[in-house]
């Protein structure tokens, strides 16, 4: 047996044999409802100095169940995407699909994978979570997301999965493997720690991640800190949101101690809501400084190849980046959306203009393109970090059931 189905085997057996320790069996175990999510996007994209021009059909679907058992809870999601492309095309921007970064049970693997064709499939989600009546702390042991973010686009202080701010099929945070513990110690306030392991990316063995977090409302502001270890590494990061009239402000920072140094990443943002002709218009500011990024182009490759990467920590690959977002109710059932992802360490962005169709109840229909602005590329020799992105246009349907 190797030693990922032996992970596999003995996650799965430590789910089941605690759910029956933990909690006796109740005459009232309730299976639930199965719940579920279905995404169809074509795109098209032209030729980039790392590919050819391509056409890309893929399809995604979801199913969720969260069935009890006394005070406890399992929490199961299964997810399957497949992909028809018309060569090797590297789309990225949401249509690789997501997977756990750095998974310690292996709980998903390719049905087909061809050069043009790929069929992935996997369990998101496997947790027990067990909160007895009337007590004020939760265990949950499995796959789980987990997310200690505090700004919307750009997490740095988040020491599990962040999101691609690109990804215009964002609809679900990937899980990680971990056992969590929280307790809460007020209506606004809490302690949350968490024990991970995680496969190195180099495959020379795992990482592990021990963190506490504590948080909580002070003086209408929400505020937070951890600490402890990460990936193998002392870290620590402090985070708070809160207004200013009108506007919300967000912010975090962490301190990662490396064997090159003591790395810094933050980020801080603004956002507000509008009226621009009687309809909700809305907009987000965002500026991240990461100490593990790239200072110029020609590192950015390495960057991509880095630890960090390889572990899902980076949403950009420059070290100084902004994003601004706008988003315009133009018609009960209309919106558009103008994102902009800017590289300040070149000066290149690349620029992402939406509109969202609600056809029908947990219906809707998504257009939108990419395009990268900057310096393309000489040779294999990347010159900005978004101007060799080629353009991509994209249509998808997705609904909830």
């Amino acid at each position: 047996m190797s030693v990922a189905q032996w992970r596999s085997g003995a996650g799965i057996a430590l789910l089941v044999v605690g759910a029956s320790w933990l909690t006796p069996p109740p005459l009232e175990a309730q299976l639930g409802p199965v719940s579920g999510y279905y995404l169809h996007a074509v795109a098209g994209s032209e030729a980039s100095p790392f590919s050819t021009s391509g056409f890309i059909d893929l399809q995604r679907l979801r199913l969720m169940t969260r069935p009890t058992w006394g005070a406890s809870r399992l929490d199961i999601a299964w997810e399957t995407t497949l992909s028809l492309r018309t060569d090797e095309l590297a789309m990225g921007r949401g249509f690789e699909g997501a997977e756990p970064a750095a998974p310690w049970l292996d709980l998903q693997g390719h049905l087909v994978d061809r050069r043009r064709v790929e069929w992935t499939h996997g369990l998101d989600r496997l947790s027990i979570s067990l909160q007895p009546a009337g007590q004020r702390a939760r265990l949950t042991v499995g796959r789980q997301p987990i997310s200690w973010a505090t700004t919307l686009y750009f997490t740095p202080a988040d020491p599990f999965v962040p999101f691609d701010p690109t990804d215009p099929f964002r609809e679900y945070r990937a899980g990680v493997d971990a056992i969590r513990g929280v307790l809460f110690t007020g209506a606004f306030s809490e302690l949350d720690a968490v024990i991970r392991p995680a496969r190195d990316p180099s495959g020379d063995g795992e990482t592990w991640t021990a963190l506490l977090r504590g948080q909580r409302l002070v003086a209408g502001w929400e505020v937070s800190a951890w600490g402890g270890m990460l990936h193998d590494e002392a870290a620590g990061a402090i985070a708070g949101t809160g207004s200013i009239g009108e506007w919300g402000l967000r912010g975090e920072g962490s301190l990662r101690a490396t064997e090159e140094g003591t790395v810094a990443r933050a980020a801080l943002g603004l956002d507000r809501l509008f009226e621009l002709g009687d309809r909700d218009l809305r907009a987000v500011v965002e500026l991240q400084h990461d100490g593990f990024g790239a200072t110029r182009a020609t590192d950015l490759v390495d960057t991509a190849l880095s630890e960090p990467a390889a572990r899902g920590e980076l949403s950009v690959l420059g070290r100084d980046a902004l994003v601004v977002n706008a988003s315009w109710q133009v018609h009960p059932l209309t919106s558009i959306s103008l994102l902009s992802l800017v590289s300040l360490g070149d000066g290149s962005s690349l620029v992402s203009p939406g509109l969202t169709w609600s056809l029908a109840d947990e219906v809707s229909l998504r257009l939108g393109a990419f395009a990268g602005l900057g310096p393309s590329a000489d040779g294999t020799a990347l010159r900005s970090e978004h101007g060799a992105t080629p353009f991509v246009g994209f249509a998808a349907l997705s609904a909830f059931f």
